[in-house]
């Protein structure tokens, strides 16, 4: 058989990742659950072919691994994304709170690790390669770090060296007969959050350049003429990220991102869900971690659930309004530094689409930005949710165009 190659755009968040793998789109919670001997259940058995494709379609979701790397300091047992998250073991997610970087966190060369090779396997089976074998795959990736983390000295060299220049190994423990899969990188790419997500926007389809023209003339009638094309083209933007765990300013003056004036907020959505969860403990409605409570609100309840979900969506939303106030002071800090007028804002993130219709943020940004601005008002476009939480995904899909 020929060199399995996949070339993987991988949007590692503290929330979630979003990927793709070659031809195939992937989101899952960026958490892992270690396994204790008590908690290894059976292998899984199937009755008949139908049942294992059913199973193995789904494969990503049902990962059990373990990781042998040199990039990996801890060894463990490990339920991944959605597996751990349905397992009701105790959850291991990137900490919010934490000052210390993303590339400094085993978590996510497991989770990465992890996804690389349950795709191989996927494919190999429904290639009807020998799983006995051990698989191997060659990487092309482009990743991205918040841009604080990044732009410290160094950060990006070591982060891409974890990667390169060495084998890691992934073992799947789902079956009787484990599956090995191993991983060579063969090109890395680490771009900056928030600057990937400018780089789509301005080689953007035309579907999605229509949506940021409803939103801006839904909230300025007076821009009705303005065209998808005046918005790409505009050369001095700011661009709001926000994220799980931080917030990316990304600051672009005369068509070129200002690396200077360029900033995280250590803060994101994450810490308003862990705000929140800390009160719904103190009322007897807390979960075990945010990722439980995300995934609560996140989902279709019966009409019998529905008073409760709506209560506990309350108490998040009651932790919003101190989070815009912080991001608002960090845009300020990030124009006063940039020496330049932005003439457009874009608000993106899957923290972004909870904070469109229950924070005052919007308004908050107009206020704030009229004072650099001599009064005039500066346009906010707020990216729909169907691409909010894509566009840093769909950037380094189109890096990694350039480097496979």
């Amino acid at each position: 058989m020929s060199e399995y190659v996949l070339n993987f755009a991988n949007d590692l968040g503290y929330g979630s990742m979003k990927a793709a793998l070659n031809d195939e789109k992937i989101k899952m919670p960026s958490v892992i659950a270690s396994e204790k001997p008590q908690d290894i259940t059976e292998p899984i058995a199937f009755d008949n072919h139908d049942q294992q494709a059913s199973y193995m379609k789904n494969f990503l979701n049902e990962m059990d691994v373990s990781v042998s790397s040199s990039a990996v300091t801890s060894q463990g047992r490990y339920l991944v994304g959605q597996a751990a998250v349905l397992s009701n073991l105790p959850i291991k997610a990137f900490d919010v709170n934490d000052f210390a970087g993303k590339s400094d966190d085993d978590l996510g060369m497991v989770l990465t690790l992890s996804m690389i090779a349950g795709k191989r396997v996927k494919d190999g089976f429904f290639n009807g390669e020998d799983l006995s074998e051990t698989l191997k795959v060659m990487v092309n990736m482009a990743t991205a770090l918040p841009v604080a983390e990044g732009k410290n000295t160094g950060v990006i060299a070591r982060y891409k060296a974890k990667f390169m220049d060495k084998t890691h190994t992934v073992t799947f423990h789902n079956f009787k007969d484990p599956i090995t899969v191993a991983i060579k990188f063969q090109a890395v790419y680490v771009a900056l959050e928030g600057e990937t997500a400018q780089l789509f926007i301005k080689n953007s389809d035309d579907k999605f350049k229509a949506t940021m023209v409803a939103d801006l003339k839904a909230n300025y009638p007076e821009l009705s003429d303005v065209t998808a094309d005046d918005i790409v083209q505009t050369q001095n933007v700011l661009g709001i990220d926000i994220g799980e765990g931080t917030t990316d300013l990304v600051m672009i003056v005369n068509g070129m991102v200002n690396s200077k004036a360029s900033t995280s907020l250590a803060k994101g959505y994450g810490n308003v869900l862990q705000l929140a969860n800390d009160v719904l403990q103190e009322q007897q409605m807390g979960f075990d971690n945010r990722a439980q409570l995300q995934s609560y609100l996140a989902q279709k309840v019966s009409p019998f659930a529905q008073k409760h979900q709506k209560r506990v969506q309350q108490v998040v939303y009651d932790q919003l309004e101190p989070f815009a106030d912080e991001i608002v002071t960090a845009v300020s800090k990030t124009m006063r530094a940039a020496n330049a007028r932005a003439e457009l804002i874009f608000v993106y993130g899957g923290g972004s689409i909870p904070m469109a219709s229950q924070s005052s943020l919007r308004t908050k940004l107009a206020e704030k930005l009229r004072r650099f601005t001599g009064g005039d008002e500066v346009p906010v476009i707020w990216i729909t949710p169907e691409y909010a939480q894509v566009l840093n995904e769909k950037g380094l899909e189109l890096i990694l165009s350039a480097i496979k």
